[in-house]
C-alpha cells in the first residue's frame, strides 16, 4: 500500500547532522532537490532552482496569499456550490544569473566538480562549481543565496567568479515572469496540484531603471493585486559595459567585460517583493532595498545565523539513532521554521512557500498538525495564524448564511477566505474544520497561558463555531446528532455521525461553554460588551453545554470499537491483496464512488480523535480502535503517518510506531508520496515533530496540564528535545529507564505517570521511567 522510497544516495547527498549536502551533480534528482532545497521565511519563498536557470523541473518564487482568481466552472452546478478558484502566483524570478566565458555559457553539466549545500544553522544555501571551458579554461564558481528570516520582503543572491588565464565574460541577471511564460508539460491528472491557467496572469504597468536598479510593478488581470518588484545590484571588480534588457515579461541587464587571472568578480544581487497600493508599495520596497544594499550579504548572512540561533536554541531535536535520522529531523524543522518565521499577517500554505501545489492554499493542517510545534517554540507565529483565522470570520458567516446554518463556516481550502473547494464531498462536508480552529486555539491558550489572544479573538472563534455545531446538529431520542458531513478520512464521504467529526464538535461546544461562562465570572463588563457584539441569548451557552453533554459518539460493543461512522463497519473490506501497488494513490486510480462503498481510510481518522482527545478515550478503547483501523489505512495522504506513529507509540507497539514515524520523516527527502517534486508536505512536517514529542516522550496537554511519558523506541538509545511550556523553556532528555527535565527562563510545572511535579528556574531532575509504560496505558 506504501510508495516505494526514492533514498537520495549516500555518495552523492552524505549523512549531516546539521547539513543538506549535494556532493555532486545529480541532474537525476533535479526534480527532488528544487523543493528540498527551496527556501523562504513564511512571506516570501523560492524553490530550490539553479541559479543558471537550466536544467530545471519547475520554478517557483511566491509570495504568501498573493493570488489570481478564477472561474470555477461546474458542468452541473447547484446552489452554494464554490464558484470563484483562488491560486497562488508564481511572481516573477530574480534568481536566474546567467553566465557566458569565450562566449560559452555556463551550467552544471558541463562542471568539473560540483558541491551545493545548506547549512541549517546559517539558512544560506550555497554552491561551489568549477568548469573546464572549450578553450581548457578552469572557471570556479561560488554561490550563495538567502531568503532573509530578519527582512519579510527580501531575496539575496551573490555570484563570485575566479579564472586562471584571461577571458571575456558577459552576465545577464534577469527577473522573469514565469508564470506567464513557463507551462506545465506534465499533464498527468492530479487534483493536488495547482490550477492551471490558460490566460495571462500578470499584467506589466511600469518598469523603472537606474543605473543597476529596476523596479516593475505588475497587477493580476481578475484578482487586480498589485505587486511591486526592485532588483538591485552591487557589483565587485568587474568593469563592464551595462545593458538593460527590457522585454514585456523578461527584464534585467548584461554585464560585459574581462575578467583577469586569478581576480575575483562578484556580482550581489537584492530583491525586494511587496504587493499593496502601488504608490506606498514602491516607496516601501525602495527602502528595503536599500537598507539591503547598505547592509550587505554578509550582514544578511549573519542576521540569518541570528534568527537561526535562537530558533535552534528553543526547539532543537537530537536522537541518538544515526546520522540519516538526525539530518532528516533537522531539515524537517527547519522548513518548519522557513515557513512561519515572517507570516505578515498570514497562515501556512499546505505546502508552505515550497510549491504551487494545492493552489496554495490553507487548509485545517496547519491548526492541526503545524501549530502544536509552534505554540511550543514559537507562539508569536501560533498566535498569528490564528489571528489570521480570526479576521476571515466576516467570510465564514457569509459562508455559513449560505449553507443554512447558523454561525460561522470556516473554508475547507481558501487564501482569501472564501470556500474555493470544488468538490463539496470531500471539501466544503468536512465542518470539522470549525473545530480544528478552536482545537488549536485550545492547545495554544493551554501551552502559552496567552489569556489576551483568548479575549482578544479567541472566544469570538469559540461562539461562533459553536453556534454552527448546535444548529447543524440535532436531538433524537435524547442524543444530539450530525449528519452529513465528511470526517479526515476523504475516502469516507458525507457520513451520519462521524465519530472525529462528532467528539471534536462537543470539545468545542463545552469550550466556548468553559470561556463564555469564564469570561462572565472574570470580567462583567468585557463579558456584557461581547454578549452585545454577537447577541448571545441567556440560555444560548447552556444550550451549547447540553447539545455537548448528549453528543453521540458511536460504539459498536461487539468488537468493541469506535465505528468511524454510524454506517461504515456495514461496508465491505477493501481488498488490499488485490490491489497492487501501482494502483494507489487510490484516488488517482478509482472513482470516487468506487472507493466510499468500501471500508479503506486515506488518512487516519477515528485514530487522530484518539490522539486529539486521548483523555476521552479508555487506553483498551484506543488500542483496540488501533489495530482496527491502522490495517486499512493506505498511507495515500501524507497526514496519517505521524499520527498512526503517535498512536502505535501508546498502545504499545514500538514496531509499529518506528515503521510509521519513518514514513513521515523521510516523506521528502525520500519522495515517499511520489509528489515531493511539488513541495514540502507541511503537515507531515509539523506531524513530525508532533510524532517525537507526543508519541516518543508522551507529551499531553490535559485540561491544560503537561504531562510527560516516554515511550522511547527499543532502537534508539536517546531522545532531547526543547519546548517552551507557560513561558518556560523546558530541556528534556529521555533515555531507557530514564529521564530529566531542566527549567529554564522560570518555574514549570508537570505531571508524569508517578505524580505531579515542580521545578525551580534553572533546576534540573532526574526520573527513574522503568514500569511507566505499563501504568500510563
Amino acid at each position: 500500500m506504501k510508495s516505494p522510497r526514492t533514498d537520495l544516495p549516500p555518495d552523492i547527498y552524505p549523512d549531516d547532522p546539521w547539513q543538506l549536502v549535494e556532493d555532486r551533480w545529480a541532474p537525476r534528482f533535479v526534480y527532488l532537490t528544487e523543493t528540498i532545497f527551496a527556501l523562504s521565511n513564511g512571506n516570501l519563498g523560492i524553490r530550490g532552482t539553479l541559479d543558471e536557470g537550466r536544467p530545471v523541473h519547475a520554478f517557483g518564487t511566491f509570495l504568501n496569499g498573493y493570488h489570481e482568481t478564477w472561474p470555477i466552472v461546474h458542468p452541473e452546478s447547484a446552489y452554494g456550490f464554490a464558484h470563484t478558484g483562488q491560486t497562488i502566483v508564481n511572481i516573477p524570478d530574480a534568481g536566474t544569473i546567467e553566465i557566458e566565458v569565450d562566449g560559452e555559457q555556463l551550467g552544471p553539466d558541463a562542471s568539473t566538480s560540483f558541491k551545493r549545500w545548506i547549512d541549517f544553522r546559517t539558512g544560506v544555501l550555497e554552491r561551489r562549481t568549477t568548469w573546464s571551458t572549450a578553450s581548457g579554461t578552469e572557471i570556479r564558481a561560488s554561490h550563495r543565496r538567502l531568503v532573509s528570516l530578519a527582512r519579510a520582503d527580501t531575496i539575496a543572491f551573490q555570484v563570485s567568479l575566479e579564472s586562471d588565464r584571461p577571458v571575456d565574460i558577459r552576465v545577464r541577471s534577469l527577473l522573469i515572469n514565469r508564470q506567464d511564460l513557463e507551462t506545465d508539460a506534465d499533464e498527468v491528472h492530479d487534483p493536488r496540484r495547482a490550477f492551471h491557467f490558460d490566460r495571462r496572469v500578470l499584467e506589466p504597468v511600469a518598469a523603472g531603471f537606474d543605473e543597476l536598479r529596476l523596479v516593475q510593478t505588475w497587477t493580476t488581470s481578475a484578482s487586480g493585486l498589485p505587486l511591486v518588484t526592485a532588483v538591485d545590484h552591487l557589483a565587485n571588480g568587474i568593469d563592464a559595459e551595462i545593458t538593460q534588457i527590457r522585454n514585456t515579461d523578461v527584464l534585467g541587464f548584461e554585464l560585459s567585460g574581462r575578467m583577469e587571472p586569478d581576480r575575483p568578480v562578484g556580482l550581489t544581487k537584492l530583491a525586494v517583493y511587496r504587493t499593496g497600493d502601488p504608490r506606498p508599495s514602491r516607496e516601501m520596497a525602495a527602502a528595503s532595498l536599500d537598507a539591503a544594499c547598505a547592509a550587505g550579504f554578509d550582514t544578511l548572512v549573519a542576521e540569518q545565523q541570528a534568527s537561526l540561533g535562537a530558533f535552534w536554541e528553543s526547539s532543537d531535536v537530537e536522537v541518538d539513532a544515526g546520522p540519516e535520522i538526525q539530518r532528516a529531523i533537522r531539515w524537517t524543522l527547519f522548513q518548519l521554521h522557513q515557513a512561519s518565521a515572517l507570516l505578515e499577517g498570514r497562515s501556512i500554505p499546505a505546502k508552505g512557500l515550497t510549491g504551487q501545489a494545492y493552489d496554495g492554499h490553507y487548509f485545517w493542517d496547519t491548526e492541526i498538525y503545524v501549530l502544536p510545534f509552534l505554540a511550543a517554540t514559537n507562539p508569536a507565529a501560533a498566535a498569528e495564524i490564528l489571528r489570521f483565522r480570526h479576521s476571515l470570520l466576516p467570510a465564514a458567516r457569509r459562508r455559513a448564511t449560505e449553507l443554512a446554518q447558523d454561525g460561522a463556516l470556516f473554508p475547507w481550502r481558501t487564501i482569501t477566505g472564501d470556500e474555493a473547494s470544488a468538490y463539496f464531498l470531500a471539501g466544503t462536508a468536512q465542518y470539522h474544520i470549525n473545530a480544528d480552529i478552536v482545537y488549536a486555539l485550545r492547545q495554544y491558550v493551554w501551552m502559552t497561558g496567552d489569556e489576551d489572544l483568548l479575549w482578544e479573538v479567541g472566544v469570538e472563534l469559540a461562539v461562533e463555531t459553536a453556534r454552527l455545531w448546535h444548529d447543524l446538529g440535532f436531538y433524537r431520542a435524547g442524543r444530539f446528532h450530525i449528519y452529513g458531513v465528511t470526517g479526515p478520512d476523504e475516502y469516507t464521504a458525507l457520513v451520519d455521525d462521524n465519530a472525529y467529526t462528532n467528539a471534536m464538535a462537543r470539545m468545542n461546544l463545552r469550550y466556548a461553554f468553559d470561556v463564555v461562562s469564564e469570561l462572565r465570572t472574570r470580567d462583567r463588563e468585557r463579558f456584557e460588551q461581547l454578549r452585545r457584539d454577537l447577541e448571545i441569548g441567556d440560555d444560548e451557552p447552556t444550550e451549547w453545554r447540553k447539545a455537548a453533554d448528549a453528543m453521540y459518539v458511536p460504539h459498536d460493543a461487539e468488537l468493541g470499537i469506535t465505528p468511524q461512522d454510524a454506517h461504515f463497519l456495514e461496508k465491505e473490506v477493501w481488498d488490499f491483496e488485490g490491489t497492487p501497488a501501482s494502483a494507489y494513490p487510490l484516488l488517482l486510480n478509482f472513482h470516487p464512488l468506487v472507493i466510499y462503498r468500501f471500508q479503506v481510510l486515506k488518512q487516519a481518522d477515528v485514530i487522530l480523535a484518539d490522539f486529539l482527545l486521548g483523555d476521552e478515550f479508555s487506553p483498551d478503547l484506543k488500542r483496540r480502535n488501533f489495530e482496527y483501523y491502522d490495517p486499512i489505512t493506505t498511507g495515500d495522504s501524507s497526514l496519517s503517518a505521524c499520527v498512526q506513529a503517535i498512536m502505535a507509540a501508546e498502545v504499545g507497539q514500538s514496531g509499529l510506531a518506528i515503521e510509521h514515524f519513518s514514513r513521515a520523516l523521510f516523506m521528502d527527502l525520500a519522495d515517499l508520496a511520489g509528489n515531493t517534486t511539488d513541495g514540502v508536505h507541511m503537515a507531515s512536517a509539523g506531524g513530525v515533530w508532533l510524532a517525537l514529542t507526543s508519541g516518543f516522550c508522551g507529551l499531553r496537554l490535559v485540561r491544560g496540564d503537561l504531562h510527560l511519558s516516554p515511550r522511547l523506541p527499543t532502537t534508539w538509545r536517546g531522545l532531547r528535545f526543547r519546548m517552551t511550556y507557560r513561558g518556560t523553556l523546558m530541556l528534556i532528555h529521555v533515555v531507557h529507564d530514564r529521564m530529566s527535565v531542566e527549567a529554564r527562563g522560570g518555574s514549570v510545572s508537570f505531571v508524569l505517570p508517578s505524580g505531579p511535579v515542580s521545578l525551580a528556574e534553572g533546576e534540573r531532575r532526574d526520573f527513574d521511567t522503568s514500569g511507566w509504560s505499563e501504568s500510563s496505558g
